[in-house]
């Protein structure tokens, strides 16, 4: 019989059996579907190349200090980093970058954009080109030079409609005509440090005279290429002897330090190790389920032994015993690698939704050609797996006896022991499984109730941007954030609202070290390292924190004339400055001979979500910080229960101020709040989801498995009941078989997870890998499921007639 005739008729074989043939091409399904989509994004964070020329030679410069650690990935300040740039020989092309807030000005509208500042040699040094235009280059850092920027192509598209003559085109951009000289390709980002830096507007770097004069004011990252001939581990050496030689020159920057890193290296540091771990955990899910099509498979070559035999008995090779069980296996692989493909497109887009947040290595995710190479070898190496096993234990029948026996003779013990073996793995892989998921989930709930110090289910939050042009002979703060705070205070149904320079939970914020008076100046990094926030004086009002000792800040806390310099502080810092005694009173240096003073204790929030305890903070007026922004993040506290129901309300108050405004992420504060778990969220749900289809598919497995072996033993059971047995004993009979299966996997499970829960420390925020409670409570999920694969043929056992099943042998 030719190959395409014998496929003809293992379809219409399996077509005759539709349960079994369904049930297998499910398991590959989601097997299949659910691999491929998690090696789509191993493979573009992993394996994919960064677009850059020799990315192998690209290196971020760090700054560390003794509070970050010797790891440390911390910004430089503009001289110390353009003294780095002159000097250094085993680094080229030093370059620096830096975050800004941009305002777009549209036709009838306006839009905050992400903005980074780029010395002129970085896209020359990266290899980048530009999609259509030119890239920024050295001479436009020059002081003088046309203003220009590039755009991304997200801005590009979405807001200027894609139109390729936009090049040479001025853009207002903070009130300021600017000529877009390029746009560049899709997704551009550049890794530093474990972020990813992308942007809407890319401007040059032209550092101000304050900038330049002050080392301590720690904003760049810094990216260069390695020279000719020079090894990361010389560039290092060399990196470090210049910053000794600064640090010498200048002895208040004593304690830090640099370390030179590969970029790529680093950029895949806090994802490779998450990744590979979700992508064992769903070949676990994709092994059950071969398991299973395995299993289906063996049983079929059992009731099937007699045409084997037959085709032994007329002088059939080995292979062509063998084949009809490949060919079946095969065309049960790629009716299942089609439906996988589909399922692993859904996937990715479920997957790059959940990472899109906090997993920016992901950008971009979708299925191409090296997921789909990737699917058809998975499902070759299946249809091997599935079909080798039952093939060649069905070419080892002999066909004497398999043409004596009965009908009830099943495949002897060693078939029985195959299949047992079978369901005793897969319980043991979905037990780790289990509980894995069980770990992550306590772990994300318990985030999720960790106490954010205010009530976040009445706030609203959004960010409003304005023009600097528009302010330039007045404070931003006097002449737009006071009159749009006014403004939005007279909302209905507005109770509070206030600005403070940094959301809470973003993780991140700006800090320094602070010299408290009475502290010796000779050591800065053994003086205390505070974050601040710049706030308005209602903040406290919409938090809603509790004052502990002084006052609050006042909207006399300005920058008039003799107006003295107060800071309001938390709990943490009382608790570590001041070992939980009086603060209020207390100086620290702000200058030479000028000080601020503390005037209160504010109970503590979480500004750096809830993965982090509350950090030591200081909270002061924007009208006293030496900050200028015309970038207002609001807070934004409603009567009632729905933040989202006075939006358009206060986009009107907004308006009416500032029309040249723009208002963006109006988010609730809990929206705010989970967005900040993005990451915990994202191991949950895909390991609760691999979790839940591999206990399905264990437990299908099962009851699979039992209900065949209730149809092998229809006999036995027969006899058994005409003897007398009840209905009891023999539903516990064919139960205690089944829980005999299960708590086999179960012991297996338990100590196959001491060692595998151990390596995902990093994801449980706190919780015990051992943790008790949950593996008890995966261990009695497991067992329940178990228990119900097993009473369903247990119970269809004890409905046997014994008549009927003894005439039937």
């Amino acid at each position: 019989m030719s190959l395409s005739a014998e496929v003809r008729s293992t379809v219409r074989a399996l077509s005759r059996t539709p349960t079994v043939a369904v049930a297998a091409v499910l398991c590959l399904t989601l097997g299949i579907g659910a691999t491929a989509a998690v090696w789509s994004a191993v493979s573009t964070a992993l394996l994919k190349p960064l677009p850059f020329r020799d990315q192998d030679r690209i290196v971020a410069v760090h700054r560390t200090s003794p509070t970050s650690g010797p790891l440390g990935t911390w910004p430089h300040s503009a001289p110390n980093y353009l003294d780095l740039a002159r000097t250094s020989t085993q680094i080229q092309d030093l370059s620096a970058l830096s975050w800004g807030t941009a305002l777009v000005g549209l036709p009838g509208d306006a839009v905050q954009a992400p903005e980074l500042y780029a010395t002129g040699h970085l896209f020359p040094m990266l290899g980048v080109a530009a999609q259509i235009g030119r890239v920024l280059g050295p001479d436009d850092d020059r002081p003088g030079a046309p203003a220009v920027v590039m755009i991304s192509d997200r801005l590009w598209r979405d807001h200027l409609g894609g139109d390729p003559t936009v090049v040479n085109r001025s853009v207002i951009i903070d009130g300021t005509p600017q000529t877009v000289v390029g746009v560049l390709p899709h997704d551009f980002q550049i890794p530093v440090g474990g972020q990813f830096m992308s942007a809407d507007v890319w401007a040059p770097m032209r550092f101000e005279p304050r900038q330049l004069t002050t080392r301590q004011m720690n904003y760049l990252k810094v990216i260069g290429r390695l020279a000719p001939g020079a090894t990361l581990a010389t560039a290092d050496a060399e990196m470090r002897g210049l910053f000794q030689n600064l640090v010498t020159t200048y002895p208040y920057l004593n304690g830090d330090a640099v370390r030179v890193a590969p970029l790529r290296t680093e950029s895949l540091a806090a994802i490779k190790t998450p990744l590979l771990l979700m992508f064992g955990a769903v070949c676990m899910v994709l092994l059950i389920a071969v398991i299973n099509v395995a299993a289906l498979l063996l049983a079929r070559g059992v009731q099937r032994r007699r045409e084997t035999a037959i085709r032994a008995a007329i002088g059939a090779t080995r292979w062509e015993t063998m084949r009809p069980a490949l060919i079946e296996a095969g065309v049960i692989a790629t009716v299942g690698l089609v439906g996988g493909v589909g399922l692993a497109v859904l996937g990715v887009r479920t997957i790059g939704a959940l990472a899109a947040a906090r997993l920016p290595q992901l950008s971009g995710l979708h299925v191409d050609l090296r997921v789909l190479g990737f699917s058809v070898a998975l499902a070759f190496i299946v249809a091997l797996a599935c079909g080798a096993v039952p093939a060649w234990r069905g070419s080892r029948v002999d066909p004497q006896d398999a043409l004596r026996a009965g009908r009830g003779s099943g495949g002897g013990r060693e078939h029985h022991r195959a299949l047992r073996g079978l369901v005793v793995f897969e319980m043991c892989l979905s037990l780790v499984l289990l509980l894995g998921a069980g770990l992550v989930l306590k772990a994300f709930v318990g985030l999720l109730d960790k106490d954010p110090g205010f009530d976040a289910a009445r706030i609203l939050t959004m960010s409003v941007t304005t023009s600097a042009r528009a302010y330039s002979t007045t404070n931003p703060v006097r002449g737009m954030l006071e009159p749009t705070l006014t403004a939005i205070r007279n909302v209905p149904g507005v109770e509070a609202a206030a600005s403070i320079n940094m959301m809470p939970y973003q993780n991140w914020g700006n800090n320094s070290n602070i010299r408290y008076e009475g502290m010796p100046a000779d050591n800065p990094n053994s003086m205390p390292l505070v974050e601040q926030r710049d706030v308005s004086p209602e903040f406290f009002a919409v938090t809603g924190q509790r004052l502990l000792a002084g006052r609050l800040l006042l909207p006399t806390d300005d920058d008039r004339p003799g107006s003295p310099s107060v800071v309001v502080v938390n709990q943490a810092l009382v608790k570590r400055d001041f070992h939980g005694g009086d603060a209020v009173g207390k100086r620290f240096y702000t200058g030479d001979t000028t000080f601020a003073t503390i005037v209160g204790v504010v109970s503590n929030i979480r500004n750096f979500g809830p993965v982090s305890d509350p950090q030591p903070e200081m909270y002061s007026t924007y009208l006293q910080s030496s900050t200028m922004t015309t970038n207002f993040p609001l807070v934004i506290r409603v009567r009632g229960t729905t933040p989202t129901a006075v939006v358009a309300g206060i986009r009107a108050a907004v308006r009416a101020v500032d029309p040249s405004a723009a208002i963006a992420d109006v988010n609730p504060m809990s929206e705010v709040i989970l967005r900040s778990l993005g990451r915990p969220r994202f191991y949950f749900s895909l390991l609760g989801t691999f979790a839940a289809v591999a206990v399905a598919l264990a437990v299908a497995g099962l009851y699979a498995v039992l209900s065949y072996a209730v149809v092998q033993r229809n006999r036995e059971l027969g006899i058994r009941a005409a003897l007398g047995s009840s209905t009891a004993s023999i539903i516990g009979l064919v139960t205690r078989d089944g829980l005999r299966l299960v708590g086999l996997g179960v012991f297996l499970g338990l100590a196959a997870s001491v060692g595998v829960t151990r390596l995902m420390v990093f994801m449980l925020y706190g919780v015990s890998p051992l943790d008790p409670f949950t593996w008890l409570g995966a261990s009695a999920l497991l067992v329940g499921a178990g228990l119900v694969a097993s009473v369903i043929p247990a119970w269809r056992a004890s409905r046997v007639d014994p008549l009927v099943a003894i005439q039937a042998e």
